[in-house]
């Protein structure tokens, strides 16, 4: 799949060697018209030089290749002219190029004139036809950033960058129905050419780069769209800056259905609202703080209070977690009934259309009853993104300085990174990652010293009152939120001092944790030494 320059070309199809591409005499047929034959050229001699006669000149013979179009050789002897190459080249030199000639006979796919590597490339992927997929039908390794490069490359018009873009579109299509409800399309985004320059034209469903579509917005949705289709033609009318179909209406940005939604006016601020976004005919910005999204700084605590009923001696536990809503004030709505006096809503950066749920320090069943009925009836519209994650802050009072150092160096061990991965249910990111360097010692210099450590760490020790555990990714369902809470309740646990008969070093291993749940006699814990018995690293 790498793009193929002249030189690449040459040193794998060499014009020295005798049995590189074609013979003496032969033709090399590389399409139905293109075809490749070994010539000579004929050149002056610089280096000969008669000082008696200065018009004494000498020519040398240059082997050469040479491209020739049987359909040009036709057209050319109907015009009674002479046959013409439309490219020439050896190892070192380019020798002619006939920009117009190649894009009117050669691949049809090639939209704009090729530069001189471009053409190589067409020509090595048309006599090596490119492998895009295993014997499993999964695109091979690398397909996103090998085509990265030949978009922003000299490939980037060759008619086997247009064969990939295809490829990959097929490929998403096949797996997703409607890109824009979905991951995928992100997920792609972050890959292709620096985070958005490749999108879905939500009409045509073709995936084009950046500089063929129109960015606009259609039914209440920021997008790209192909430029060369004409939107009436697919029912939509212009109206507010904005494309909507005979049926639907704009109400703060959101698109309706007239047909199925009731429209009344606000009791509180009498705004037109839809009647199934309001609680006792009051919208979503007039019935309380439960239901807002509240500055990223505000600190919910002083809101909410703590749980006064978690039991003594148990830690706090903070949780945080973060969902993209494609309908904002269904979200909305929907988590201010379920977490009403557990949890807001906050403003994060990292969400792009959606919020952070922070509840209130709390005892770890507390937020099991709470959190898991949210979660069990979650809407398909609230959801995880890639850039979402869950965190959980665990009151420091649960941990000595050995034992914060403990869990400290259990995420942060190279060779406990694949089940870190595996409890987190994703890869390292921007925000969470580890660093070999967190040892026991971490807690204890941060608490004596006052040293900042990295915040994005997966434990993050700067807070003065919690430590933090970044590594999860938000769960979708109740299941994988019962492992991940029953996950930290028992690393709080196991870091407890004065219980282990093994070296500190050994008790910072995952198999050492693994062997500790599974002595463990604690109904808390089923879900997750389950979990861990079934997956294929602790097999």
């Amino acid at each position: 799949m790498k793009q193929i320059s002249q030189l690449k070309f040459s040193r794998e199809f060499s014009v020295t060697n005798p049995d590189s591409i074609v013979r003496d005499g032969d033709q090399k047929f590389i399409t139905d018209d293109l075809y490749i034959i070994r010539s000579i050229r004929q050149t002056r001699d610089y280096s000969y030089q008669n000082p008696d006669d200065y018009n004494d000149v000498r020519y040398i013979d240059i082997p050469v290749f040479k491209l020739l179009s049987v359909a040009c050789d036709v057209q050319r002897q109907l015009e009674s002219r002479n046959q013409i190459c439309l490219l020439s080249w050896n190892d070192e030199h380019l020798y002619s190029y006939k920009r117009d000639a190649f894009r009117k006979y050669g691949p049809k796919d090639c939209a704009n004139y090729l530069n001189s590597n471009g053409v190589f490339d067409v020509l090595y992927y048309l006599m090596k036809p490119l492998k895009l997929r295993h014997s499993n039908g999964n695109l091979v390794r690398g397909f996103k950033n090998h085509l990265i490069t030949r978009l922003n490359g000299f490939a980037s018009e060759s008619c086997h960058t247009i064969t990939c873009l295809n490829e990959l579109r097929k490929d998403i299509e096949d797996k997703q129905s409607d890109l824009f409800e979905t991951d995928t399309l992100d997920d792609m985004r972050a890959y292709l050419l620096n985070n958005g320059a490749l999108h879905q034209c939500p009409i045509t469903k073709v995936i084009k780069p950046r500089d063929f579509l129109e960015y606009t917005h259609i039914s209440g949705v920021r997008c790209y769209r192909s430029k060369d289709i004409n939107m009436e033609d697919y029912g939509y009318k212009y109206e507010n800056s904005h494309w909507l179909k005979e049926n639907e209406i704009l109400i703060d940005g959101s698109c309706y259905d007239s047909r199925t939604v009731t429209i009344i006016r606000c009791l509180g601020c009498n705004s037109k609202c839809v009647e199934e976004e309001t609680r006792d005919g009051e919208c979503v910005e007039c019935i309380g703080r439960d239901y807002r999204i509240h500055n990223y700084s505000h600190r919910v605590e002083d809101t909410l209070g703590f749980d006064r009923s978690k039991p003594q001696g148990e830690p706090y536990f903070g949780v945080e977690l973060e969902y993209q809503a494609d309908k904002p004030k269904g979200g909305r709505l929907y988590t201010g009934d379920k977490l009403k006096g557990h949890a807001l809503m906050k403003d994060d950066g990292s969400i792009r259309n959606g919020f952070e749920i922070v509840t209130r320090p709390a005892g770890y069943w507390t937020h099991i009853n709470r959190l898991s009925s949210f979660l069990d009836d979650l809407p398909e519209h609230i959801h995880p993104h890639t850039s979402c994650g869950m965190h959980v802050h665990i009151s420091r009072t649960a941990f000595s300085y050995l034992g914060a150092g403990k869990f400290t160096e259990f995420f942060n061990r190279a060779d406990n990174k694949k089940f870190v991965h595996l409890m987190a249910g994703r890869q390292d990111t921007q925000y969470q990652k580890g660093d070999v360097s967190y040892d026991l010692k971490v807690p204890y210099n941060q608490a004596v010293n006052d040293y900042s450590y990295g915040r994005y760490n997966y434990v993050n020790v700067n807070n003065r009152k919690t430590i933090e555990l970044r590594i999860f990714a938000t769960p979708a369902n109740k299941m994988e939120f019962m492992i991940r809470m029953q996950f930290v309740k028992a690393m709080v646990e196991y870091c407890k001092p004065a219980q282990h008969s093994v070296s500190l070093r050994k008790q910072t291993h995952y198999e050492s944790f693994c062997n500790w749940l599974d002595n463990t006699r604690n109904n808390s814990y089923d879900i997750l030494n389950t979990f861990i018995k079934e997956s294929t690293i602790c097999a």
